[in-house]
This record gives C-alpha cells, sequence and structure tokens, in this order.
C-alpha cells in the first residue's frame, strides 16, 4: 500500500469517525500555525492543549503540527528567524537589547530572540490563514466522498 493511499484513507476514516470538514480544517490551521510557532519543545503540549480547549481533531492536528519535526526543524527556524529579523530590524527599525550571546557556545554571535518570536509567529499565522481556503475545500471534497462512494470518479 502507497503513502497516499495510507493517508486517504486515514482522511476518509477521520470525516467517517465524525468529525466535521469545518472541525477538521480548524485543526490542521491551527497545527499548521503550531508547526511555525516559535516555541521549540512546546510543540505537543500546544497541539494538546488546544485538542483541549477547543475540541479540535487529533490525527488531523498532530500531522499538521508534526510538519515540524527533527528533520525540518532547521529550515522552519531559520526561516522564522529570518522574515523576523528583516521585520523588526529593517521594517520596523527595532533594534532590541535583548538578544543572547551564542558566541561563547557555538561562534556564532549574537541571536536576536524578538527576531525568532515575531517571526514565527507571523509566519504561523501567515501559514494558518493561507492553508485556511484550500483546506476547507479539500477536507469537504473527502466528505462528500465520504457521503456518496458511487458517485466518485477514477
Amino acid at each position: 500500500m502507497n503513502l497516499t493511499k495510507k493517508i486517504s484513507d486515514g482522511l476518509k476514516n477521520a470525516v467517517t469517525a465524525g468529525s466535521s470538514p469545518q472541525q477538521l480544517t480548524y485543526s490542521f490551521c491551527i497545527g499548521l500555525y503550531i508547526a511555525f510557532s516559535p516555541f521549540p519543545g512546546a510543540h505537543t503540549i500546544m497541539m494538546f492543549l488546544s485538542k483541549y480547549l477547543f475540541g479540535l481533531h487529533l490525527p488531523t492536528l498532530f500531522f499538521a503540527t508534526n510538519l515540524n519535526n527533527p528533520w525540518t526543524m532547521i529550515p522552519f527556524y531559520t526561516f522564522d528567524y529570518v522574515v523576523g529579523y528583516w521585520i523588526t530590524h529593517s521594517l520596523i527599525g527595532l533594534n532590541p537589547t535583548w538578544t543572547i550571546s551564542l558566541a561563547k557556545l557555538f561562534g556564532s554571535g549574537n541571536i536576536c530572540l524578538w527576531s525568532f518570536f515575531v517571526g514565527g509567529n507571523l509566519l504561523g499565522l501567515l501559514a494558518a490563514i493561507i492553508a485556511y481556503p484550500i483546506a476547507k475545500v479539500a477536507f469537504e471534497k473527502i466528505a462528500a466522498r465520504v457521503a456518496n462512494p458511487e458517485n466518485t470518479a477514477c
């Protein structure tokens, strides 16, 4: 069984298990925000808290949150920092003094935490907003296929 078939079957099972397309869409988008979130090590806590507070679909939330995994962590956090640095330093002109000197540990100079937090939160929000209409259409199509399996084209 190939990977796309497994993902497709998992999505169909989620829809038939009583989750509405709207709930799946919210779960995916909030999971995407958590993936870009600038709080390393807190993604799992944020995921379970979101599930508990908002009643989201855990498998979909888990899938989206784990787009940021050990293999993708460095590109995610680098992108967070670069975008945040550009916004805080170039656009706003803010030169915060709250930096961490990592020169003693890694020889890498100063890292501005403000840049990291601003970039991670803004990219997370942007990713969730952009993904919302796409995820909504996708989950509605999946729900329609599950409701009428005889009308699906091969």
